[in-house]
């Protein structure tokens, strides 16, 4: 029986030397091989032209034209807007991407985050700070509030799950009403009628012509001065202008920003400065081995032995 030889994978990312053992250890069958993304010209040529496989996040210009044999891109993470978009990679190359352990992750970064004001920890860190003893300091109650989170897929979920530990009233914004067993769903169209009363908006969306520029002055003039908004999703979701406006209007309280349309954030943008505003350097969900390769193992396989991957993104849809 003749044997197939092995297919070759590779693997472009920043933290390659971390991710390629665990690949080769999750699938020893393939042919891995590995480079940063400003340094993928290091790799054999004549390899990279027998290529079939690749595993990366930010794709480098220029690479896809030294693999005409490229069959599948792998993106190290959830969203895939920067892949479905990139004017080398052709259509017919299948995109499939990872949630990983993403859920939990960002579930932890938002009631963290959430739970910092309602428990007034920075209050309590001055009044420490100046020897104060300050019995006024009183934890917020978030039993019974409102929380919204938008895109309510696996991630969205299990940030959803962990409001509603807190005693929080979650409602999942979603753009195609469903029935679910566990959740309210309720349209994207619904948000201006939800904000007034809600007090967090979690954005856990992908970047799609559906939700680019959503959170903008028109939905945000119905939010109210309690309203944090959390961003975990893409950056594009927000019109930063206009949420700018918003905070220094009242109509929005607080903002906690993950990710930005511009990575990383330029020295210049007031977001590093404004009294309202949280910057965090897009760390809400790392992408690690131990908790992405369990969903890209059963693709691996099937790589490997040279059937179709499974699960390509929707172009249209854009996940």
């Amino acid at each position: 029986m003749k044997l197939m030889p092995m297919r070759k994978l590779a693997v472009i990312h920043h933290r390659w030397t971390q991710w390629l053992p665990a690949l080769q250890q999750a699938e020893p069958r393939l042919d891995i091989r590995g480079a940063h993304p400003r340094e993928w010209e290091s790799l054999d040529p004549a390899w990279l032209a027998e290529t079939e496989g690749m595993f990366c996040w930010k794709l480098p210009e220029g690479l896809t034209g030294r693999m005409p044999k490229l069959a599948w891109v792998q993106n190290s993470g959830a969203g895939v807007d920067h892949l479905v978009n990139h004017p080398e990679l052709s259509d017919h190359i299948p995109i499939t991407r990872a949630d990983g352990r993403f859920g939990f992750w960002m579930a932890r970064y938002v009631c963290g985050h959430l739970l910092t004001e309602a428990q007034r920890v920075n209050e309590c860190a001055k009044a420490q700070a100046a020897g104060l003893w300050n019995p006024k300091v009183i934890p917020e109650d978030l039993g019974g509030k409102s929380a919204l989170v938008l895109g309510f897929g696996r991630i969205g979920r299990q940030i959803g799950k962990a409001l509603r530990e807190l005693g929080m009233d979650v409602t999942g914004i979603v753009y195609t009403p469903r029935e679910d067993s566990e959740f309210n769903l309720r349209s994207s169209t619904d948000l201006g009628e939800l904000l007034p009363t809600a007090r967090c908006l979690v954005l856990a969306a992908p970047s799609t012509p559906l939700t680019r520029g959503l959170v903008n002055s028109a939905l945000l003039s119905h939010g109210n001065p309690a309203l944090t908004l959390i961003n975990v999703g893409r950056g594009d979701l927000v019109n930063q202008v206009d949420l700018l406006a918003a905070l220094d209007a009242g109509t929005l309280g607080h903002a906690v920003l993950d990710v930005f349309t511009e990575e990383p954030l330029p020295i210049e943008s007031p977001l590093w400065h404004h009294p309202k505003v949280t910057v965090t350097p897009h760390h809400s969900g790392p992408s690690t081995p131990k908790d992405l390769i369990p969903d890209i193992l059963e693709n691996l396989r099937r790589f490997a032995e040279g059937h179709p991957v499974q699960y390509a993104v929707d172009r249209t849809r854009g996940y």
